[in-house]
């Protein structure tokens, strides 16, 4: 039996104990980092500094992260909402046998490269019992909710800064004992952060296992339709629950993709803020009040709350940079908790895709994003790139990014050794930075206009998708890092929004090499372009690393022109036979980064060859009077005027063709 005691930890902020005796307290400064960790003093302290350099600025410690043992099944916990605005108290659930154990506070940032900040500590006697995890659900949606856990301990975020934070669970009897960590963040709600850095949390939530099931194995629902899947599936899982990801599929957890941008972010003194991607679904106004929103990571699972209120912060120019790869792949939905009906803990995604069918009860739509076949009325039938401008295809394998000479000229890669390749040359980025899963760039009838090419990486793969979601097989596929701008106008006036797509899930490996599975080497042409790319959206590092170069925004908002040299105006050409559209573009204060052909009259446009000059290739289907147009589009993202019309006339074909 528990003595219930309540012991209260003096210091910034509070830890308060609930069913548990407190037998020790201690607050921790600087430590060691492992040998492989530089440690570097943060450079302009002070009062004027904005909140995040003002935090590293602060003594980290090296212990924040678990030991050889890794994550202990003897002590687990979960905090009862995966995110807090700061002032708020968090509450832990936490279940253990052990007699003795320590509850330590760590938020993750640079911190000279130690990597986090230990804020509090308290060991603790136990055990603290808990019952079993709630299965009611188990059998028809593979359900398992630990939300009949009680509070363990809570504690105050009052005066915190905004980041993601571990609680570390350490068993101390038996001595040797292993530890666990709870994830959670702290928000600002009434702040005006430059960068609003969104977790993936429904991912991680996606593949936990803790329990028994995820949206990956051991449900009730059959996966024979999927190729990357277990043999059966969850159609829910809870957040009231601990993490076990990390311990069986790591790529898709914090400490992969998105721990090294938040050092990189950290280190570079960015005025950045967090929330999660639940927050962007319950909250989504948050995200109009920030200059540049990020998706980072293996962001692969998006309710449709959330795109809208992230499409609504683009089109209101609120600028997003998608870090990320499988970016917003199969679409959920959200319901309460068994327990106490607490909103946005239950993540629900009958994958329908995998079923051919409709079987989610709800009317929403819980399969892939890009799937139509069942909408309307489902919900579907919106393919992720209208959003992200690339869509997923690639489901395994890393390799490196390739840029050619004509995207390492453009001003994404200023003040890079890119930006001076010999003509016919590429240059070959740090590896693993192209996986483990990544996207292309499809002309699907959804791709954002005035989309630019930023780099071209070709590659013959093991697994590339073949349908909306489920199979996959050997192809040939062709990575592209991109951009385009989005601008709108509503009652507040003109907008512009910079959106950036990755299209990888490990762009961040090339910013940072403290992350799991695997060391990757920092590409200081990675580190330089995204310095670049925040700058054209606005933002400026508070405290810039050693080697980069603060960049300027682009004050270029000359558009570009294009215009059409081959087919003439007036030429006949055969239905069912391939021709050629030639023309050339030119730009004033830029240079000229894409370009556009439409053969319909300017109702859909189509990705061209090319640059200053371009070739697009045409297969007439439909006999009658075609209009041929052109725009094109330069580096800044600056959009030209259709070109001047030409007028073809496709005639009925002569032959069976081929071509």
């Amino acid at each position: 039996m528990t003595t219930t005691k309540t012991r209260q930890i003096t210091g910034s902020s509070r830890l308060r104990l609930v069913a548990a005796v407190a037998i020790g307290a201690a607050l921790f400064l600087a430590g060691r980092g492992p040998n492989r960790i530089a440690v570097h003093a943060q450079t302009g302290c002070g009062p004027s500094a904005n909140a995040v350099v003002q935090e590293n600025c602060l003594p980290g410690n090296s212990d924040w992260d678990l030991g050889p043992s890794g994550n202990d099944g003897a002590i687990q916990g979960y905090a009862a909402d995966i995110s807090v605005n700061k002032g708020q108290t968090v509450e832990f659930k936490i279940k253990t046998d052990a007699t003795s154990f320590r509850i330590e506070i760590f938020r993750l940032g640079y911190y000279g490269g130690l990597g986090a900040r230990k804020i509090q500590s308290s060991d603790l006697a136990g055990p603290l019992p808990q019952p079993d995890c709630d299965v009611s659900q188990a059998a028809t949606t593979g359900l398992v909710d630990c939300g009949n856990w009680s509070t363990s301990a809570t504690w105050s975020t009052a005066g915190q800064t905004s980041g993601i934070y571990l609680a570390k669970l350490t068993r101390l009897v038996p001595a040797g004992s292993g530890a666990s960590h709870i994830v959670f963040i702290v928000r600002d709600d009434a702040g005006a952060s430059d960068v609003l850095f969104q977790t993936s949390d429904a991912t991680w939530q996606a593949y936990n296992h803790f329990g028994g099931a995820s949206l990956y194995c051991d449900g009730p629902l059959v996966n024979s339709a999927a190729e990357y899947s277990c043999a059966t599936r969850a159609a829910k899982v809870s957040y009231n629950r601990p993490f076990d990801t990390r311990d069986h599929d790591p790529q898709s957890w914090l400490f992969n993709a998105e721990y090294p941008m938040v050092r990189w972010l950290e280190a570079n003194g960015y005025n950045v803020s967090y929330f999660t991607g639940v927050d962007a679904d319950r909250s989504g106004a948050l995200i109009k009040t920030h200059k540049a929103y990020l998706s980072v990571g293996h962001d692969e699972y998006w309710s449709g709350n959330q795109r809208a209120n992230v499409e609504a912060a683009r089109d209101g120019g609120v600028n997003l940079a998608f870090f990320s790869g499988n970016e917003v792949f199969w679409k959920t939905r959200w319901e309460s908790s068994q327990f106490g009906a607490q909103p946005y803990r239950t993540l629900v995604g009958y994958k329908e895709t995998l079923n051919n069918a409709k079987i989610d009860p709800s009317p929403e739509w819980t399969g892939t994003w890009r799937d139509p076949r069942f909408s309307p009325p489902a919900d579907g039938g919106r393919p992720e790139n209208a959003l992200t401008g690339t869509i997923w295809t690639v489901n395994c394998c890393t390799y490196a990014i390739s840029v050619p000479a004509e995207f390492g000229a453009l001003r994404f890669w200023r003040n890079t050794s890119l930006s001076s390749l010999a003509p016919g040359t590429s240059a070959t980025l740090t590896s693993d930075t192209l996986g483990y899963e990544w996207d292309e760039d499809l002309d699907n009838g959804f791709r954002p206009s005035g989309l630019v090419h930023l780099s071209s990486t070709t590659v013959d793969v093991p697994q590339r998708l073949t349908d909306y979601g489920a199979h996959v097989g050997p192809g040939t596929a062709t990575h592209s890092l991109i951009f385009y701008r989005k601008n709108t106008v509503d009652a507040q006036g003109p907008h512009s929004a910079l959106v950036f797509g990755a299209g990888t899930v490990q762009w961040s490996w090339g910013l940072d090499n403290v992350h799991d599975r695997g060391t990757s080497i920092p590409d200081p042409a990675i580190r330089q372009a995204t310095v670049n790319l925040f700058a054209d959206m606005g933002v400026q590092p508070g405290s810039i690393q050693s080697g980069l170069v603060a960049a300027s925004a682009s004050t270029d908002t000359a558009a570009p022109t294009a215009t059409i040299t081959s087919p003439a105006d007036g030429t006949t050409v055969e239905q069912g036979v391939r021709i050629n559209i030639a023309g050339t573009a030119a730009d004033i204060g830029g240079k000229v980064a894409s370009v556009e052909v439409s053969v319909d009259g300017g109702a859909t446009w189509h990705e061209a060859k090319g640059q200053s000059s371009w070739t697009y290739e045409w297969l007439p289907q439909t006999t009658g009077l075609a209009t041929i147009k052109s725009r094109a589009t330069d580096d800044s993202g600056n959009v030209g005027a259709e070109s001047a019309s030409i007028g073809v006339t496709v005639s009925p074909s002569t032959c069976p063709c081929t071509s």
